[in-house]
């Protein structure tokens, strides 16, 4: 009934660090959530301002064929990915899912800098003014590809969601 009380449930540390440490490195990326039912990792961009269904399929095209052709030219195979953009108010949401075994670091980069490039100043940041060492944000990167790695060899049997608050990280384990 309380599933809160089965003591044989436990998080899985890495996933949870994997999670903290794409919100840590990717301040453009709000939310993160893992789904073990399907192996998906999903990155959640928001946006101010209104938009029309035009600009978000060009998005969606733009960051498809990205996607294909950096697996492309990395030798990576075929990606399981699929985009959707939802808006309330004022505020949108890009949610991009991607499975975690062909995931990595630099695509990680890429679906980032692609969000920044296309919307600019209407994609939200949470960032706390002070700009990250560079040796950190260096170091945070091969942590994220050991964990990515480490996702792919354990079997996760939770979902995760890490949100961004303000100058934290939470990590929810459902």
């Amino acid at each position: 009934m309380f599933d809160f009380l089965n003591e044989n449930k436990r998080p899985n540390l890495d996933a949870g660090r994997l999670l903290a440490a794409i919100l840590v490195v990717y301040p453009p990326i709000q939310a993160v959530s893992y789904d073990p039912k399907d192996g998906m990792l999903e990155l959640s961009f928001a946006l101010k301002g209104n938009f029309t269904k035009d600009m978000f399929d060009g998005f969606l095209e733009y960051v498809a064929a990205s996607v294909e052709a950096y697996h492309s030219l990395e030798g990576l195979g075929d990606a399981n990915i699929e985009l959707n953009a939802e808006g309330v108010y004022d505020t949108c949401f890009i949610n991009i899912r991607r499975d975690m075994e062909t995931m990595t670091c630099g695509e990680l980069s890429l679906l980032t800098e692609i969000a920044i490039n296309y919307f600019g100043g209407q994609l939200i940041e949470d960032i706390d003014g002070s700009d990250n060492d560079e040796e950190y944000i260096i170091a945070q990167e091969d942590y994220l590809e050991q964990m990515l790695g480490n996702m792919r060899q354990f079997r996760i049997e939770n979902r995760l969601v890490g949100v961004r608050e303000r100058e934290r990280v939470v990590i929810y384990n459902n």
